[in-house]
């Protein structure tokens, strides 16, 4: 039995396949099938790099994005489906992206419901664009599917080879066509391609093959999209040694004009202050870095950011134009028996900041003396964020932001315990517990006064 997984809001940077399966394999076309069987004549390449080129995320315009499972829904896992919902952060009103009359959302006719184990949203205006991944026990692969802008009708662009995955942080459109890039099952060789957003040709825009530290090490080794500009797309990848001493991210960017791929600058960590000396048994490495570069991997916007442990500052760093900007300082840092992580996620509105306070032995090992606090930042002010919610077998924990745009804030706020219906693999109904999110909206002034008066997401059919 086909049952789905549980859809978080976090994009996730990679899904990966089964098998293995040539790069630069084509994916298959699929637009219409009835028109495809009657056309005899072999369409035309797409053109590329028509219009502006936009990089795209589940936000859009207001409107936040998101597949929600049949137990979010429905208290029932009985379906093994999804469907997509366009969430307005002003009202708080989630709708699924259908305007069918009279459509009940309950088949294949339905522009909102999705049979895939797993869906990922992106936005571009009133249009929606689907990373769908399928998988049973013989097969895994992902399809990519346009809900149109009147939410009439949803079409089938392309379908991925299975032993490819798809790096679903990194996707772009332009006037005329969906960029993404694919992955061999080892993570060794990726590709970029251009999909017809009418027709649903394909075609192969670059490889990175043939670039230094083009082809990975080992897993995950991949260039995520940053920033698109023009004709041009600028990527990332972290190169980091086996024994994790030498870390640096490597820059380049693809002209979708020419299909080039040109190396660009790297941001190589300095050595760091070494406080512990690890042997590999019975001391571990605790080191306070000057410059520790991150990929930028949820939220709507890319890049990366430079995190200085020694003195407590994170800036965010746009790559594309090879610039630094304060984000925030102030921050705890990494010293003897303290080891610090920082993270960051950017949003139209600001940046999440998350640090993480680990406490370390004298021997480097933890303690388990940890904390975890939250900050947004925006205009050079961080605040923390001291709302928490309950989460069944988690304990406590800090609210998990979705987005933060115009001025609204969009998160799971609490969570309930659920029981949920759900089919045996031999068709025996039978009900099971599970933690489900309880999702709101907030004016972004007053979460960051402290208010945890969501208003919960009205689900309407």
């Amino acid at each position: 039995m086909k049952k789905c997984l549980a859809i978080t809001a976090a994009l996730m940077l990679t899904l990966t396949g089964c098998g293995h399966t040539a790069p630069d394999t084509v994916p298959t076309s699929a637009i219409a099938p009835e028109t495809a069987e009657t056309t005899a004549e072999p369409a035309a390449e797409p053109t590329r790099g028509s219009g502006t080129l936009r990089m795209l995320t589940a936000a859009a315009d207001g409107v936040y994005y998101q597949a929600f499972n049949d137990a979010e829904l429905h208290h029932t896992g009985t379906s093994g489906c999804t469907w997509v919902y366009a969430v307005d952060e002003q009202t708080g009103d989630a709708r699924p992206v259908c305007s069918l009359p009279g459509c009940a959302h309950d088949s294949d006719t339905c522009p909102a419901r999705s049979d895939g184990n797993m869906t990922l949203c992106y936005g571009d205006g009133n249009e929606v664009y689907l990373l769908v991944f399928y998988y049973n026990d013989e097969t895994s692969y992902y399809r990519w599917e346009r809900i149109n802008a009147d939410h009439t009708e949803r079409i089938l662009l392309a379908e991925v080879e299975p032993g490819l995955s798809v790096v679903g942080r990194g996707v772009a459109v332009d006037d005329a066509n969906l960029y993404y890039s694919v992955l061999t099952d080892d993570n060794r060789y990726q590709t970029l391609w251009a999909v017809d957003k009418t027709g649903g040709q394909a075609q192969k825009i670059c490889t990175w093959d043939d670039l230094a530290d083009g082809t990975g090490e080992y897993a995950p080794e991949m260039y995520t999209l940053l920033e698109v500009s023009g004709q041009q797309m600028t990527f990332a990848k972290m190169i980091q040694s086996n024994d994790a001493r030498t870390k640096a991210m490597q820059v380049c960017t693809a002209n979708l004009t020419d299909g080039s791929v040109t190396p660009r600058q790297r941001y190589e960590r300095d050595a760091g202050n070494v406080l512990v000396q690890g042997d590999g048994m019975e001391t571990r490495s605790l080191i306070s870095y000057h410059d520790d570069y991150l990929i930028l991997t949820e939220g709507s916007r890319g890049g990366l950011a430079d995190c200085n442990y020694q003195s407590g500052e994170v800036s965010f760093v746009d790559a594309a134009a090879d610039t630094l900007t304060p984000v925030a300082d102030g921050l705890p840092t990494t010293q003897n028996k303290r080891e610090c992580y920082y993270s960051l996620t950017g949003f139209a509105d600001g940046w999440l900041l998350w640090v993480d306070e680990c406490g370390r032995d004298d021997n480097g090992y933890g303690t388990g003396d940890n904390t975890t606090r939250q900050y947004f930042c925006r205009d050079g002010v961080k605040t923390e964020l001291t709302q928490r919610r309950y989460v069944q077998g988690k304990d406590v924990q800090n609210i998990r932001i979705l987005d933060a745009q115009q001025g609204r804030v969009l998160a799971a706020y609490d969570s309930k315990f659920d029981m949920v219906q759900d089919v045996d693999e031999d068709g025996t109904l039978y009900t099971r517990p599970m933690s489900l999110d309880v999702y709101g909206v907030i004016a972004l002034d007053d979460l960051l006064a402290g208010s945890t008066d969501f208003t919960p997401l009205n689900f309407a059919e």
